[in-house]
């Protein structure tokens, strides 16, 4: 009777799993269906594996799952955050591939001096909030009603179409029915700062080079923001990874750049002793090690190594 009862408990958390990862896979589908190895490789903070628990509907994924998801997929994180909410909410009906698919194309809200903060919510908080909102019908009835108001009034500021970051990512487009005061999400460590990938310079993604080859990568950069550039640096995500990849400095120096400039980011590189692939993403920091576009996807290199 126990296992049961707790058979009988879990199988809402499934329901909504399955629904939610049939959400993501017509996601992953509109992104032209890329391998969860490319979708890892353009996060640079998960794994394929758990990419594909999290489209195979094996257990609700956690926010950061999903989050790196969509930014892989180049969606608006805002809308996938609110679907992420109401997928856990009993009784919830989520929209599939129909749904209004636009991007990310809200300047997100200064807070807290450009930084963002995200609450996870554990799935077992979720269980527990499930369990009680079953006992009171009535109360959930009003939630998911006040949630459908909010989610239609926030998604009237979601409209247009996105531009391209420094790293490729969809960034604000302006809109006359959005500011940055109405968003929940901050883009930007400074209010009024922007960057955008123009080129890759030299080595194109999936170049050749030989086993311990040496070259020089070059990105061409733009600041199309308000906020002169000065003091800053590109910085490798994954330090500690050095030592069986690609050998580079941690960081390299961004030259002085006002706005409306273009800069170019050379850094040198040592490819690995054994053939393979070679990926390396950095990020816009400070002198701290303080990301200035936290939400955005990195700028990378991706070189095939061979004998």
């Amino acid at each position: 009777m126990k296992d049961q009862r707790a058979a009988a408990e879990s199988s809402p958390d499934r329901q909504a799993a399955e629904r939610f990862a049939e959400q993501l896979r017509a996601l992953r589908s509109a992104a032209g269906d890329p391998s969860f190895r490319k979708m890892a490789g353009r996060s640079g903070r998960i794994s394929h594996t758990t990419l594909h628990e999290a489209a195979a509907g094996t257990r609700f994924p956690s926010w950061e799952t999903t989050r790196e998801f969509v930014r892989a997929c180049e969606a608006d994180e805002a809308q996938w955050r609110r679907r992420w909410e109401q997928a856990q909410r009993p009784g919830t009906v989520q929209a599939g591939g129909d749904a209004d698919p636009a991007p990310a194309d809200v300047a997100p809200a200064p807070k807290d001096q450009g930084v963002s903060q995200v609450v996870e919510f554990p799935q077992a908080e979720d269980r527990v909030a499930s369990t009680r909102r079953r006992r009171l019908p009535w109360l959930n009835a009003a939630a998911v009603v006040l949630v459908v108001a909010m989610a239609a009034v926030l998604g009237v500021t979601v409209r247009g179409r996105s531009a391209r970051d420094d790293s490729g990512t969809p960034t604000a487009a302006p809109s006359s029915s959005a500011s940055p005061t109405t968003t929940a999400f901050s883009d930007s460590l400074i209010p009024g700062d922007s960057s955008k990938f123009v080129s890759d310079v030299t080595i194109p993604d999936g170049t050749r080079v030989k086993v311990n080859a040496q070259f020089d990568k070059v990105w061409a950069l733009a600041n199309v923001g308000k906020v002169d550039w000065h003091n800053r640096f590109l910085a490798r995500t994954d330090p500690s990874a050095a030592g069986d990849g690609c050998r580079t400095p941690d960081r390299v120096p961004i030259g002085d750049t006002p706005p409306g400039e273009q800069v170019m980011i050379r850094v040198r590189v040592t490819a690995p002793s054994r053939p393979g692939k070679c990926w390396v993403s950095w990020k816009m920091v400070d002198e701290t090690g303080r990301e200035y576009f936290p939400t955005r996807r990195p700028v990378y290199f991706m070189v095939t190594v061979t004998a």
